[in-house]
């Protein structure tokens, strides 16, 4: 039967499902309260460690952090910085296929990325091609394996941090995700075979996701920068992608890291001074024409 869709979607919680305890508000704290100053993440080197730790990451959860991943490596790299994955983010993913290889299906798929990141460590190299070989899912599947089964752009700018990697700076960010379980329906109308005008509510149930975050640069014991992401308050119902907390504090996140990435603006001394310079030379060379 071919349904045509003119309705809406809708998510509502589901009282008493969710685990968490947490009251709903009905506004949300916002996360890009405290504006950043542009080129705060601006290195010299263009290289830097990149330390992702994912703090009660659930199988649920999982293609959201890895899509967060991905978004993060796409602006540094956008930006033509060379990426040194830290060993603690490495150990991180390993644990986590580990714990969840029988979910990840099909099993020999996730036990290959499994095995990829394991020579990986051991051998500090890391081989995109291994995980190339133990790709067997769909596009929609391989989402939940970022960035491991779809590589960024410029993946050969991607590598592991090591004994080398000791005085470049590194990019902190600690996520703690929290989940709730919202239903939700869409309306539709159904046709042809239908009743003229006959409306059908689909109902279902939805796990939406969360998290709170910590952006820290750090070069040995100094912290260069440092700024906290408070999770947004779940609110009574969502309409779109964009009204829920994972899409408001994952862009207040990237926007910072966008924003760092920025040349740092001259002071106004050293604008008018140049521009002065700039005068003098051309008035120099227009006379000496003469």
């Amino acid at each position: 039967m071919k349904m045509t869709l003119i309705g809406f979607v809708l998510l509502l919680p589901v009282m008493g499902r969710s685990g968490t305890g947490e009251a709903i508000g009905g506004t949300s704290q916002p996360t890009t309260a405290v504006a950043v100053s542009e080129g705060w993440l601006q290195l010299p080197a263009r290289e830097l460690v990149l330390d992702v730790q994912h703090g009660y990451l659930e199988y649920g959860a999982r293609r959201d952090a890895g899509e967060f991943m991905t978004g993060v490596l796409n602006v540094l790299l956008a930006a033509n910085y060379n990426v040194r994955l830290s060993d603690e983010f490495i150990q991180g993913e390993i644990g986590y296929y580990r714990a969840h290889l029988n979910q990840e299906l099909p099993v020999e798929m996730s036990a290959a990325i499994l095995s990829c990141l394991e020579s990986a460590r051991a051998s500090r190299v890391l081989d995109w091609s291994c995980f190339k070989r133990s790709t067997t899912a769909e596009p929609t599947g391989a989402e939940r394996h970022l960035p491991w089964l779809s590589p960024p752009y410029k993946a050969k700018a991607i590598g592991l941090a090591g004994s080398e990697s000791t005085n470049l700076a590194c990019l902190h960010l600690l996520l703690n995700w929290k989940g709730r379980i919202y239903g939700g329906g869409m309306q539709h109308s159904r046709r042809p075979g239908s009743l003229p005008g006959e409306v059908v509510l689909t109902e279902g149930q939805k796990q939406l996701w969360a998290f709170a975050a910590e952006m820290r640069l750090t070069r040995g014991s100094q912290t260069l920068f440092e700024k906290t992401y408070p999770r947004e308050e779940w609110q009574q119902s969502y309409i779109t992608i964009y009204d829920q907390p994972l899409w408001k504090t994952s862009q207040a996140v990237l926007q910072d890291l966008a924003t760092g990435l920025r040349p740092k603006p001259q002071p106004a001394g050293q604008i008018d001074s140049a521009k002065s310079r700039k005068h003098t030379h051309t008035a120099a060379e227009r006379n000496s024409a003469q």
